[in-house]
């Protein structure tokens, strides 16, 4: 696995939503026990969704344990893929977001 660079560290020390104000709890249950922040549009978007502040903060049973964990439920995935993108159509066209992220969820 290759060293993370210094820039993205930073980026990734300095996430910010777009949505959430609070970083510190689960966006779904409140839980503020050991918050894992997620990227919405992940893979080779990741660094982007970070860039755009497309992150949410999760407990790990609603991030990767749970059946209703964002990484087990793809209904619950693309609820908040819907969300952050009408989020962001606020300040761009549709086109601008599928030049972005390559595909719209809505």
């Amino acid at each position: 696995m290759r060293k993370k660079t210094y820039k993205l560290a930073k980026a990734e020390r300095n996430r910010k939503s777009i949505i959430y104000s609070d970083l510190s709890c689960c966006a779904i249950c409140g839980n503020t026990y050991s918050i894992n922040i997620h990227e919405i549009f992940y893979g080779a978007n990741r660094q982007t969704s970070i860039k755009y502040g497309c992150v949410i903060p999760l407990c790990p049973e609603h991030h990767t344990i749970g059946p209703n964990a964002i990484h087990n439920n793809r209904a619950m995935d693309l609820y908040f893929k819907k969300m952050f993108q009408e989020e962001l159509e606020k300040t761009m066209t549709r086109d601008e977001f599928i030049k972005i992220f390559y595909i719209s969820y809505l």
